[in-house]
């Protein structure tokens, strides 16, 4: 026996072939009747009918043609040494031939708007009073932001406003005037988001004078993000590329042209914050932000 025989019977995948070649011809064996059952009486049954063993020959002849196709098919993808990957490959294409990933993309960015609003306030026990004192509190405030590098332009006043105070006992609100109160907000909008930042945080200061404000946090905002949009978007895009590259290299695919795309909604948020939205978000508690972008791309695959 030469060399090259020798090396194909000591083949693994040489003997699978063998041995089931063996099974199958042990399958494709004719049937014969059973020991116990009496030839004679089984031809001259009428359900034995000439024209009925016509019939079981060619069912049989079937069922063992079909047996046949199937070992013969396992036995080529056996022989190959690719069946796993061939059947995976018909499952992929019958599933379709395209895959969908979610590509992200964010950048760290700093507000270079900040929008602060302080309210002022007095109560009196008469309207003319309460408006005259919370003039004077606006007057406080407005001078502090002045002293502190605020443009006049960049302080906005808004309308005064008045309440009646009426009085409360356990049965409810009575028609008894116990004060009056009056409400005024001022708002600055500045793009030095650090010295608005360090007047709201030395602002108590004022509040130890005895009058009545109330500073609200500042809020910071990122002016340029319309234009950070698509530099995301396309950063998203590619990032979904690579991570669908990365899924179907492992069943040796590749990637096509794109499908369809989707964008999701922008998340602005504080540093290292895992908070988002479904709607998309906007955190204006920090000067510092970072903000993402997500898409959901479907690809084409070959």
């Amino acid at each position: 026996m030469s060399a090259a025989s020798t090396n194909e019977e000591d083949d693994p995948v040489t003997r699978t072939g063998h041995a089931a070649m063996t099974e199958m011809q042990v399958l494709l064996l004719p049937l014969r009747p059973r020991p116990d059952t009496d030839c004679e009486t089984l031809m001259s049954s009428p359900e034995h009918s000439p024209s009925s063993d016509t019939s079981a020959s060619a069912a049989s002849a079937s069922r063992r043609g079909g047996t046949a196709l199937v070992l013969a098919a396992l036995l080529l993808a056996l022989g190959g040494g690719g069946g796993l990957f061939a059947v995976s490959q018909a499952l992929a294409s019958r599933g379709g031939d395209g895959v969908t990933v979610t590509g992200s993309a964010r950048i760290d960015v700093r507000a270079d708007r900040a929008v602060w609003t302080i309210n002022a306030y007095e109560q009196a026990p008469d309207v003319a009073t309460a408006v005259a004192r919370t003039e004077a509190a606006v007057e406080a405030v407005t001078a502090y932001l002045l002293a502190g590098g605020i443009a006049a332009d960049q302080i906005q006043l808004d309308g005064l406003s008045t309440n009646i105070n009426y009085n409360w006992t356990d049965n409810g609100m009575t028609s008894e005037i116990v004060s009056y109160s009056a409400y005024r907000n001022l708002r600055v909008r500045s793009d030095d988001v650090e010295l608005i930042d360090r007047l709201s945080r030395e602002f108590g200061s004022l509040l130890s004078s005895g009058i009545g404000v109330n500073a609200y946090s500042p809020e910071y905002y990122v002016t340029s993000l319309p234009e950070l949009r698509p530099q995301l978007l396309e950063a998203a895009v590619a990032d979904a590329l690579v991570r669908a590259e990365a899924m179907v290299a492992v069943v040796e695919g590749s990637i096509g042209g794109v499908r369809a795309i989707r964008s999701g909604p922008f998340q602005v948020s504080a540093p290292d914050s895992v908070d988002v939205s479904d709607y998309g978000m906007y955190d204006t508690s920090t000067i510092d932000k970072t903000v993402t972008a997500t898409v959901s791309v479907t690809f084409t695959t070959d």
